[in-house]
Formats: C-alpha cells, sequence, structure tokens
C-alpha cells in the first residue's frame, strides 16, 4: 500500500536542539491544524479490523480538495522510493529566519540525494518487499557498514515576506509547493550518514522529533497546519516516553542548557538546587544571545474562515500534465484500481472523478470512461 515516508532530522548544535520533522512529499494532505487527528486517524489501520484500508482514507479525503497535490507524489511513479538512500526528503512546512539584525525571510527546507532519486515500480515494489519487507533498512545498514556513506546535499527556498502576496496561493499553505523558476534552490549544507546506531531502542525507539524545537535565527511562520504540530508532537512524546523524555541521551540538547522542569515519573536527573524558578537573585542564569522574534500587527476581528487562495486544482493539473503519456497512464491506472474499492460508494467515486476533472479535464475523463461514473459537479 501506497503511504507517505518520513523524513526527520534532529540538529544537535551549539545553542539546543532543531528538529526539521518532514517526510518526502513536498506538500501534505490537510492545510488546517484542526484536521491533524482525523487524517492521522484515517490513514491509520481500520481500528476494528487493524486493516491500512484506501475505502476510509478516500472516504474522509473526498472532504479534502487540497490533497490533491499530495496524491499526485503518492501515486506518481515517484511514489515508492527505492532505497532510504534514493529518497528526497522535504521539511514541506514553512518556516521563518531571522538575522541578528531583525531581518525575516520566509524559508522552506529541502534534502537531495547526492546519488541520485530512484523509485520502484508496482511491480518491483511487490517482488522486492515480498523478498524482505525491510529491504530500505538492511540497504542503509550495508552501505554505511561498507563505507558508501548515504549522502544528502540541504538546499532552501527563501521569500521575502512582502512577496506573500503576490502569489496565486498561499505560501504558507502547506498544501502548495514554491515555484522553482522563481524562487530557486539555494544549497547551505550536506548530512552525511557515516556510522549505524547502537542501540534500535535506545537510540531509534526513544528518539522523538518535535516541529516545536528551533533554535535562535529560525523561527515559526503562520502556516496553520504547523502551528497545530508545534503543540500536538510534545503531547505525544509525554504520553509515549513520560513526562522526562527529554531528559533521555537521544532528546538532550548537546550544549550547555537549563530548564525548571522538575520530577515527574522516570525522572533520572539527580537536581540538589533549592531554585527551580526563572528569574531569582539568588541563583543568576547566564542566557544565551538573544535573537530577534519575528513580530507582525493585524488589524480586523479574528475570525474562523476557509482561506482566500484555495486553488486546489492549478498545481495538481499541471503536474499531471508535465508528465509525458505513459506516466500519466500509470497514474490513472493506479487511480481506477483505488476507486475500484468494492467498499466506496458510486457518490465518493463521483466526487472524486469531479476534483481530478478540475485539475485536468482529460483525466477526468479517463477516469470516468474507465470507472464508469459520471462527475459529480
Amino acid at each position: 500500500m501506497r503511504d507517505i515516508r518520513g523524513f526527520a532530522v534532529k540538529f544537535y548544535t551549539r545553542e539546543g536542539n532543531f528538529d526539521l520533522v518532514g517526510n518526502n512529499t513536498p506538500v501534505f494532505f490537510i492545510r488546517d491544524g484542526i484536521q491533524f487527528p482525523d487524517v492521522v486517524h484515517a490513514l491509520k489501520p481500520n481500528p476494528k479490523t487493524n486493516i491500512q484500508e484506501y475505502w476510509r482514507i478516500l472516504d474522509y479525503m473526498s472532504h479534502l480538495p487540497e490533497s490533491l497535490l499530495t496524491w499526485c507524489w503518492m501515486f506518481d511513479d515517484v511514489g515508492i522510493p527505492q532505497d532510504y538512500r534514493h529518497m528526497e526528503g522535504f521539511g514541506v512546512h514553512t518556516y521563518t529566519l531571522v538575522s541578528k539584525s531583525g531581518k525575516v525571510l520566509f524559508v522552506k527546507f529541502h534534502w537531495k540525494p547526492t546519488c541520485g532519486i530512484k523509485n520502484l515500480t508496482d511491480e518491483e515494489a511487490k517482488v522486492v518487499g515480498g523478498a524482505n519487507h525491510s529491504h530500505a533498512t538492511k540497504d542503509l545498514h550495508d552501505a554505511i557498514a561498507s563505507g558508501n556513506y548515504p549522502e544528502w546535499k540541504l538546499f532552501i527556498q527563501t521569500m521575502d515576506p512582502a512577496d506573500e502576496d503576490k502569489f496565486d496561493f498561499d505560501p504558507l499553505d502547506v498544501t502548495k509547493i514554491w515555484p522553482e523558476d522563481i524562487l530557486p534552490l539555494q544549497p547551505v549544507g550536506r548530512l552525511v550518514l557515516n556510522r549505524t546506531i547502537d542501540n534500535f531502542f535506545n537510540e531509534t525507539e526513544q528518539l522523538a522529533f518535535n516541529p516545536g524545537l528551533v533554535v535562535p535565527g529560525i523561527y515559526y511562520s503562520d502556516d496553520k497546519l504547523l502551528q497545530c504540530r508545534i503543540f500536538a508532537y510534545g503531547d505525544t512524546q509525554r504520553h509515549r516516553l513520560g513526562p522526562n523524555y527529554l531528559q533521555l541521551p537521544v532528546n538532550a540538547p548537546k550544549c550547555a542548557h537549563h530548564n525548571n522542569h522538575h520530577e515527574g515519573f522516570m525522572n533520572f536527573m539527580h537536581r540538589d538546587e533549592e531554585i527551580n524558578y526563572y528569574p531569582s537573585k539568588f541563583d543568576p542564569v547566564r542566557c544565551a544571545e538573544k535573537v530577534p522574534i519575528p513580530t507582525k500587527s493585524y488589524t480586523g476581528i479574528r475570525t474562523k474562515c476557509i482561506i482566500k487562495k484555495e486553488n486546489n486544482f492549478k498545481q495538481p493539473g499541471d503536474r499531471y500534465r508535465s508528465w509525458a503519456p505513459d506516466r500519466q497512464d500509470r497514474f490513472v491506472k493506479r487511480w481506477v484500481e483505488i476507486l475500484s474499492e468494492p467498499r466506496l460508494t458510486h457518490e465518493i467515486r463521483s466526487i472524486w472523478i469531479s476534483y481530478w476533472s478540475q485539475a485536468d479535464r482529460s483525466l477526468g475523463q479517463k477516469l470516468a470512461s474507465r470507472l464508469n461514473v459520471r462527475p459529480s459537479i
């Protein structure tokens, strides 16, 4: 079953930890953070049968036309990475870069494998996955063990916030990509995996990523899904690993740090000080150099509403039309297959054909013809 792969990196910097928690797709299914628990539930196995099923996913996302661009990655030829070494990574969200002088830029992060991007066809995936469901993990382990260290280059796209309204979409909408011909990729670093972990449980099972962990110079944006994830991940980690999960070596900063977190289950940090608050004349704490936090003035009444520039169909249509005819045919074939799920209703099939017709008329016609369903436009 096709699914999104995670691509998360924890930076242990001199000023604390920065977690870049991304995926192998540059976009996501939803833009509204309040929907985050529901999209996770829809993507996970059926709570009754414990089987992951497309009819549940398509039922939920038939209410979300903004999900189309993500489907254009998942069901395209790039939907099944050959292995981790040949897989792209994306920060997905828009963050903010802040200089010491207070200058602000919007930023998106991209990881590009230096050994190239390779994917599996549907037939190859069945053979490779059938022979060894952990093939990607084994490939990564064997490459590192042989000294063939996997490497990714880190690129950024930046945008002046003053240009935010110059596009036909909202640049802070996580269901949209930024055009690289207008906002080109800029190389800023690289990631090399030169060793394997010593203990899987200690260094992987107990590892906790959190989009809320940033360092001076990197800040959040008004991306509404990011605003939700900032809080959601900490709640999840406390539930999964306990209230003191940040004391675990794999999650603790490597630099000198101080906080007033005290007690709680599984607390293993010996502390004998009397002052557990800040500020205090009895225990003066030396603070790190402050970096400005971007501010923005708002006028008017705060409301909950749909964004003005939804534009849900243009980018999916552009991506589909950029493919060669045989690639388009494979995309259509995959959609015909999942829309043929017995549990799907005629109404849900019609909605999806309507969505794809609005992205590209010929795509909608192909799906409607093969499924014998008229779009519900």
